[in-house]
């Protein structure tokens, strides 16, 4: 007896073992880098995952090798490939800010997002809507007024019908925005230094639960109830503007995450947010740079 459990006991001891090795043997998955951009200038890295962890800029960074070749995503869409080159600081006055080189350069005039191009990264479909369905400007309208503007200028810029979390369930994504002044690029892409009494720029999410639909806020700007006297010695409030830069499943759980642009004067960010309709939106990546 005392034999069968001593060879039992070893047994076991070489089955653990070999388990162990195993698992040191299996290959790490391969880090998925996310990168964004306006054109002309090189892609933002907002970091990435692997492993089931979400991962910083500066930690993905050492992780990626050289040259990388990547597909261009816009709110879904899939376009073509480009090579990346090994993310770089952007130097002063943005040294932690990480950017990659694109070949050939992305153009300016379009938010665009770059993902390794073997990633399956929007498993169900979606769709950008026309921007002038009555609905949804009275979605705005009311939305507005709750926040303060009585009278708003009503201007939907954006609608994205997509269902994130795969529940069978679609939710929009609505984009809206005003600015009495335009910024240094416009205001698609730069709002003004400082906003006006009834501007905004809206990103929001239109789901339906428990049959009634919900409206919650990715990110928002409301202009001042006042105008801001520069005379005065009170701060320059900035403006903000914020859209929609891409849909997409990072991770490969099956919910797509949103990515964001967002800007205020001399300075632009990106920003990666998981969404789920009880949990609402949950902030995991995120780079920038300004003055």
């Amino acid at each position: 007896m005392r034999f069968l459990l001593e060879s039992a006991r070893r047994l076991l001891a070489g089955l653990l073992l070999g388990v162990t090795a195993l698992a040191q043997q299996a290959p790490v998955p391969a880090p998925v880098p996310v990168l964004a951009t306006t054109g002309g200038e090189p892609a933002y890295l907002l970091g990435g995952w692997q492993a089931g962890h979400w991962l910083t800029d500066a930690q993905l960074a050492p992780r990626l090798g050289g040259a990388a070749t990547y597909r261009t995503w816009t709110r879904g869409q899939s376009g073509g490939t480009v090579r990346g080159e090994r993310p770089r600081s952007l130097g002063e006055p943005c040294e932690k800010t990480l950017a990659s080189d694109l070949r050939p350069a992305a153009p300016r005039g379009a938010l665009r997002v770059y993902l390794p191009a073997g990633l399956r990264a929007v498993p169900r479909p979606v769709q950008v809507l026309p921007t002038d369905q009555p609905v949804y400007a009275e979605v705005l309208r009311a939305d507005l007024r709750r926040r303060g503007i009585a009278q708003p200028q009503v201007r939907v810029t954006g609608l994205t019908r997509v269902d994130l979390d795969g529940d069978g369930t679609q939710e929009v994504l609505i984009e809206a925005r005003y600015f009495q002044k335009e910024g240094l690029e416009g205001s698609a892409f730069s709002p003004p230094p400082t906003g006006q009494p009834g501007d905004y720029s809206l990103l929001l999410v239109r789901s339906v639960r428990g049959g009634q639909a919900v409206l919650s806020t990715l990110a928002g700007y409301v202009g001042p109830r006042q105008p801001w006297d520069s005379g005065s010695g009170e701060p320059m409030p900035l403006a903000n503007l914020y859209r929609l830069a891409g849909v997409a499943d990072l991770n490969g759980d099956g919910r797509m995450e949103i990515v964001t642009y967002g800007a205020y004067y001399e300075g632009q960010s990106f920003a990666v947010y998981e969404w789920t309709p009880a949990g609402g939106a949950k902030l995991r990546l995120e780079t920038g740079c300004g003055v």
